[in-house]
């Protein structure tokens, strides 16, 4: 099972992450994130076993992590 991580900014301090529903093919869920990287957002395919990155798949949670403690 895989899914996409998206992640964007709406004027805030802290970004916006949300998960996309499961899909039980990598293909399925690698179409959805390169559909959402011509979007604009940043994305990451996330598999049940642990994080697939993709599209510059940075360390958006440390740094959202880190934005919440200041």
């Amino acid at each position: 099972m895989y899914r996409v991580k998206t992640t964007y900014r709406n004027g805030t301090a802290r970004p916006i992450i949300e998960h996309g529903p499961w899909h039980p093919a990598r293909k399925d869920a690698e179409f959805w994130a390169e559909v959402l990287l011509n979007a604009g957002y940043a994305v990451e395919i996330e598999s049940q076993h642990g994080k697939i990155e993709e599209g510059g798949g940075d360390n958006n949670d440390l740094a959202a992590a880190l934005a919440s403690m200041a």
